[in-house]
């Protein structure tokens, strides 16, 4: 019975199969992928239901992992959430359960790093999984130098997450680093214990290339434009409008005239506010006046106008959201053209 340790995965999953042929990985072997299985390449749910589903495998948590977790997603994210649809959540909660490290008699197993000196179980998380508060705090303690140069543990660490070129950083008996890049075009690597035997498959092409350019418009097409405040909104307009990407560029145009659009309605919504004040004062009289705009959802702008200083950047700053914008072009009964 032998145990591969696979390096970072991100979505190639031929690459995956065809490396456990390669080492004639048989059911009762074990499997420990160091975390990053997802994100990049182009086959991440497959790899997701492989590796959950085969007996005697071990995924640790990966920065990329965590990141889909702590819901800090980012592009490569983005198109993996879309990739799952309704299976996000399932995945999510799979995710919450990987650990942070795996020790066999011969090796340490991690993402990303440890720090020396430091017992495996009391290692911080951030380092061990690479993410940006861990990558900062090695970086805080070792400078520029590179925490596996440095590191004197008597068991030999396996680790990812660095992209180390073909073929894996090796300083025998102590750090065995085995992302060799195969998202981008690069290896896919394996360590066979307790032989610490490397075996590696070529990646078919540099996936991340493609997959960045063939999901910017789905990625773009999926984001909650309705929670995001004007200012996001024009900002991600002025990066994309002169996209390449004909079908990019041309959404980024409609996005930007359907704001435009929401936003025009200001002096008709201002008016409607007005009218509104106007009517509460004809009821209730102005000595009641402030009790009674309390009920409102859009108060602020009544006692605005009340005040006679209800402009059109004051109701932009107000409501800083399409979605915040129509629920009180709604309650005032502005229509919006579909």
């Amino acid at each position: 019975m032998q145990t591969i340790v696979v390096g970072d995965i991100h979505g190639c999953y031929e690459e995956l199969i065809n490396l456990l042929d390669k080492a004639q990985l048989t059911e009762d072997d074990f499997l420990i992928s160091l975390g990053d299985i997802v994100d990049r390449g182009v086959d991440s749910v497959k790899v997701y239901d492989f590796l959950k589903n085969r007996p005697n495998t071990i995924v640790l948590m990966g920065n990329h992992e965590r990141k889909h977790l702590r819901g800090t997603l980012s592009y490569s994210q983005e198109i993996v959430k879309l990739q799952f649809g309704d299976r996000y959540q399932e995945f999510l909660e799979w995710v919450r359960h990987r650990p942070y490290y795996h020790e066999t008699e011969n090796a340490i197993l991690v993402h990303a790093a440890v720090e020396d000196g430091i017992p495996i179980e009391q290692q911080r998380e951030e380092v061990l999984c690479g993410c940006t508060a861990g990558e900062k705090s090695l970086e805080k303690r070792y400078g520029n130098t590179y925490w596996s140069e440095l590191y004197t543990g008597v068991k030999p660490v396996i680790f990812g997450h660095r992209v180390v070129g073909n073929h894996p950083l090796i300083i025998e008996g102590k750090v065995y680093g085995i992302d060799t890049g195969a998202c981008h075009g690069g290896r896919l690597t394996g360590l066979i214990l307790p032989r610490f035997e490397i075996v590696q498959v070529q990646a078919s092409k540099d996936y991340w290339a493609e997959e960045s350019v063939k999901w910017q418009l789905p990625v773009m097409m999926a984001k909650p434009w309705g929670s995001y405040k004007w200012e996001k909104i024009q900002a991600i307009c002025d990066e994309f409008r002169n996209s390449p990407n004909k079908e990019l560029s041309s959404f980024i145009v409609k996005l930007e005239q359907w704001m435009n659009d929401l936003l025009a309605l200001a002096p008709t919504a201002i008016l409607a506010v007005e009218a509104k004040l106007a009517e509460l004062i004809s009821i209730y009289g102005a000595d009641h006046l402030k009790k009674q705009i309390r009920c409102f959802t859009y108060a602020t702008l009544l006692y605005k106008a009340n005040a006679s200083n209800l402009t059109t950047e004051f109701l932009q700053q107000t409501l800083p959201t399409p979605d915040k914008w129509l629920q009180v072009m709604t309650e005032l009964g502005v229509v919006v053209d579909s």
